[in-house]
Parts: C-alpha cells; sequence; structure tokens
C-alpha cells in the first residue's frame, strides 16, 4: 500500500517557509516495496530532489511540533531525512505507519532498534 503526504501551505507560511509554496516536501510510504521517498522540486522549478531509505535502515523518527505544522525526520543507518511544514496529524500518521509495519512485519529486522 502506498501512503501519500505533502507539506500544508498554511504551515509554509507560518513558519518562515513561504518561498517553499511552490516546491513543498512531499512523503511517499510504500509498505510492498518497504521504501520511504522524500521529494522536493529544486528551487529552479526544472528538476526533483528525490532521497529514498529502505525501512532496514531506519532507526528512530524524530517530529519536531511547531504552533502550525511539524517537521518530521527520518534518521537511518549513515544519514536521515527531513521534510518540514506537514501537519502534525499527518506526522504522526506516518510513525504510526511505520510503528504497525514494524508490528506486523514478519522479517528478520526491526525498523526502530
Amino acid at each position: 500500500m502506498t501512503y501519500k503526504f505533502s507539506s500544508s501551505e498554511a504551515s509554509l507560511l507560518a513558519n518562515g517557509h513561504a518561498a517553499d509554496i511552490l516546491t513543498p516536501w512531499q512523503i511517499e510510504i510504500d509498505t510492498n516495496e518497504q521504501t520511504i521517498t522524500i521529494r522536493k522540486r529544486n528551487k529552479y522549478l526544472i528538476g526533483v530532489d528525490e532521497d529514498t531509505l529502505a525501512f532496514r535502515f531506519i532507526r528512530r523518527v524524530t517530529i519536531d511540533q511547531h504552533l502550525i505544522g511539524a517537521d518530521i525526520t527520518i534518521q537511518a543507518v549513515g544519514g536521515k531525512l527531513t521534510a518540514k511544514c506537514l501537519d502534525k496529524s499527518d506526522c504522526k500518521k506516518i510513525r504510526q505507519i511505520l510503528m504497525d509495519y514494524n508490528e506486523k512485519s514478519k522479517t528478520k529486522h526491526n525498523i526502530f532498534s
């Protein structure tokens, strides 16, 4: 199953990222492929910057809540992925999707150690 989330315009404006309204952060979680992809169109509006991470490398999910919206950081072995100005409920749902997958997973790896 694929889940998609994107930065909210209200959160981008309230947190000083007004220039990013045309280029919001997007998160795609694919439980079939066991990957998380964060995309953001570059400032020239020509290309898309994309980071993909396999579930087995995830070690921590951090949510930094603001007055309006929240940032999510997914820390992995050797790096981290960050998406800014998402809805607070979306960040909580992302964390819950990963935790639920971790509980139901029949593989030999854990998402969170």
